[in-house]
């Protein structure tokens, strides 16, 4: 059973951030691997941790050590991919015009790693608490970018960056879940021409731009 666990990890999961563990520097990624594997084989509701700790090859209480349930081993892979490989910000810099923050997204990464990342996305509720999560955004970027604002415009500002990130992200998953119906240079133009135009009574407002990492 480890013997296909330690294969598939080699051949398709990329170190990704997460707490350490007393119970050996590698559980975390045995675990998740032995996830995936058993998803090639039954639905995901029918997995059960006995399945992911006998398939990865340790004791339910390593498991326990670092995750409460099979869920949190899919989201805490998708939220830090999320956070580390696929949208950065790009520091909106000083003489900006246009006065927006910019995500960049690495599309090449999301090819390269389609069919895991399909998998993952396919888990029930997934995307919802991925969503939820990104509203965390607005806080940070508040923290970074409303030196100069209002508190009216501080507040314009949260509720519109809530708006354009959890919209965008939508239209994203939509888009990868069903095959990539239309080029990703197309999709981020659609989402930049549908965020929320600037309005001259909140110029001061930063406005959500999507490029692609490498140009486009």
């Amino acid at each position: 059973m480890k013997t296909a666990v330690v294969a598939y990890k080699k051949r398709n999961i990329q170190k990704t951030p997460g707490k350490p563990s007393q119970q050996g520097e590698g559980a975390r990624s045995w675990i998740f691997a032995a996830l995936m594997l058993l998803m090639d084989d039954k639905p995901y509701s029918k997995i059960t941790v006995s399945d992911i700790t006998e398939k990865a090859g340790i004791a339910r209480q390593t498991f326990y050590y670092s995750y409460k349930d099979k869920d949190e081993v899919a989201f805490e892979y998708i939220h830090s991919v999320i956070n580390s490989e696929l949208l950065n910000i790009e520091k909106m810099k000083k003489d900006d015009k246009q006065n927006s923050i910019v995500l960049v997204l690495d599309h090449k990464y999301m090819m390269k790693h389609q069919k895991i990342l399909k998998k993952i996305m396919s888990i029930p509720d997934i995307e919802n608490r991925i969503i939820r999560d990104g509203r965390k955004l607005p806080e940070d970027l508040l923290k970074q970018f409303s030196e100069n604002l209002t508190p009216e415009e501080k507040l314009i500002f949260r509720y519109k960056i809530n708006y354009q990130i959890t919209g965008s992200l939508s239209m994203l998953f939509d888009w990868f879940m069903n095959d990539m119906p239309m080029p990703i240079e197309s999709v981020v133009s659609m989402i930049n021409a549908m965020n929320m135009p600037k309005t001259v009574q909140f110029r001061n407002i930063p406005g959500i731009t999507f490029r692609l990492k490498g140009g486009a």
